[in-house]
């Protein structure tokens, strides 16, 4: 008589634990990776090594694209036009003006689109781009108008940033960004996140 042998369960695969959306609106906080390289980004534009920082912030806001992070990835776009334009590539500086542009539209971030217009196109005049300037202006408002808004309308939901505010590190300790008064995330008077990591900062 042939004995079959007993049957053995297979253990049950341990399912992963969904991540849960982050609280209260907060962007998700970076992979170590991502940051590491987002200081190296950091570093390399505070020593004056603009073009350098400009190819990581140019690659890591594609990176937050394609892992659907919109806001993160213009806001890593506009420091790549920023890195671009201290290095005097100037038409580098404008396509990644526009990608960053074009992401808040789309990313329902509107209300910082005509500040940062504004800041764009007074530095390109001052050096001289007066028609890279006209064209970046038209470029946007296109694009607002194809979203059913004027410029006036983006900047009536400009982001409310508090009156009377606390002072804020020069740098992020996060990732070294410097953090900006006006372009940080502001939660409260003497809170803020920074744009590019999402570690959030003490003003004291």
């Amino acid at each position: 008589m042939i004995r079959r042998r007993p049957l053995r369960r297979r253990p049950l695969a341990r399912r992963r634990p969904l991540r849960r959306p982050p609280v209260g609106g907060r962007r998700p906080i970076l992979p170590p990776k991502v940051r590491r390289e987002l200081s190296q980004a950091n570093a390399l534009m505070a020593a004056g090594k603009s073009a350098q920082a400009a190819e990581h912030f140019g690659r890591l806001s594609e990176k937050a694209q394609k892992n659907r992070m919109p806001i993160r990835a213009a806001d890593l776009a506009l420091q790549a036009s920023r890195a671009h334009f201290s290095a005097d590539n100037i038409p580098a500086a404008l396509n990644w003006a526009r990608r960053g542009l074009h992401l808040l539209i789309r990313g329902g971030r509107v209300g910082r689109v005509p500040r940062l217009l504004d800041k764009m196109t007074a530095k390109l005049r001052e050096k001289g781009y007066d028609a890279e300037a006209d064209q970046l202006q038209q470029d946007v408002t296109q694009a607002l108008e194809e979203a059913g808004l004027s410029l006036d309308d983006a900047a009536q939901q400009a982001p409310t940033i508090p009156q009377q505010r606390g002072t804020l590190p020069a740098k992020c300790d996060g990732c070294g960004a410097p953090l900006i008064p006006d372009e940080v995330e502001w939660h409260d008077a003497h809170t803020a996140e920074c744009p590019y990591c999402g570690t959030i900062a003490k003003a004291t």
